[in-house]
């Protein structure tokens, strides 16, 4: 078993009542692979969040579940005053060679340049101002559409992440999918969130643009279930993923507060 103390999370990457998923997954994964040789690299997290991250200091425990020459499984906990907040299983395995099937999912949609900006609300959503986002699909938050599913081209500013931790923090920057079919604003925190990294991810550089397409598989009055798909400008596929998240309704009437129309639309 291994720890390490963190320093806090700063409050400009916070969603939410805590740290956005994706960087704290982001963490556990740096931790995890300071355990292995470099041969070994990420294929998969699955993480589980068990209670908002505060802007207070972590530790980090990893253990090495188990290990051999080609791949690796390793269990991280991040805690916060003593408690756990965060869980984290990895996969590690030797790089496979360049992509030779890929399924021909890529959405079809304008460069960024020729997108508008998202102009997401900073003010309510802090960690929106750590990405460049232009809305590359006809969906909009709060647009109360009937297809719950955004695309959208991100690029981080000035974030010290290694490509795989990039594509974990670019999987969950999108607002929930969901929110494209509503024209309410209601909580859905990620419960779990689970990524699986292609072998395509080591030709990227995630601090260029990526296209990110979220879309709801499932929902209800309580939860619902979300896919993700990150590719590269040249449309290589770098890493899928899903969230199970928890719709939290207020207490009171409507439990939910109404979106003005100016918010998100990215025109």
């Amino acid at each position: 078993m291994s720890e390490t103390r963190v320093p806090p999370i700063e409050k400009s990457w916070w969603t939410w009542s805590g740290a956005l998923g994706g960087l704290v997954t982001a963490v556990q994964l740096r931790h995890a692979g300071e355990q292995l040789p470099a041969e070994l690299t990420p294929r998969s997290l699955h993480g589980s969040f068990l209670a908002p991250v505060k802007d207070l200091p972590l530790v980090v425990r990893t253990e090495v579940v188990r290990r051999s020459r080609a791949s690796a499984v390793l269990r991280s906990t991040v805690l916060q005053n003593d408690r756990p907040v965060a869980l984290a299983t990895s996969l590690f395995g030797t790089s496979g060679d360049k992509p030779t099937l890929q399924a021909p999912t890529v959405p079809v949609v304008p460069s960024p340049e020729d997108c508008p900006d998202a102009r997401f609300p900073a003010s309510m959503f802090p960690y929106t101002a750590h990405f460049e986002t232009r809305m590359a699909g006809k969906e909009r938050p709060f647009g109360g559409g009937s297809d719950p599913e955004m695309t959208a081209w991100l690029r981080l500013r000035d974030a010290d992440l290694s490509t795989a931790e990039a594509a974990l923090v670019l999987l969950d920057a999108m607002p929930p999918a969901i929110y494209a079919a509503t024209s309410e604003l209601v909580a859905v925190p990620t419960a779990e969130y689970s990524v699986h990294f292609t072998d395509g991810l080591s030709e990227a550089d995630l601090h260029d643009w990526a296209l990110v397409r979220v879309n709801t598989e499932q929902a209800s009055d309580s939860w619902a279930v979300e896919s993700s798909g990150l590719w590269s400008p040249d449309g290589t596929l770098l890493a899928v993923g899903r969230q199970t998240r928890q719709i939290l309704r207020p207490a009171g009437p409507g439990g939910a507060m109404k979106v003005p129309a100016t918010w998100w639309t990215g025109d």
